[in-house]
C-alpha cells in the first residue's frame, strides 16, 4: 500500500473569471471537480 498527499493551491489568476468564486481545485472538468480526477487517478494506481 502506498500513501499519497495530494498538493492544490494557487489562485487561479489564469483561470479568472472562472476562479472568482470557486476555487482551482474545485473548478469542474468532466463533471468532476479537477481534485477528484486526482484522487480518482491515485486510487487507480493504488496509492491510499
Amino acid at each position: 500500500m502506498a500513501i499519497g498527499i495530494l498538493l492544490v493551491g494557487g489562485f487561479g489568476t489564469r483561470l479568472k473569471p472562472l476562479t472568482n468564486q470557486t476555487p482551482k481545485p474545485m473548478l469542474p472538468i468532466g463533471g468532476l471537480p479537477v481534485t477528484e480526477h486526482q484522487l480518482l487517478a491515485a486510487k487507480k494506481a493504488g496509492i491510499n
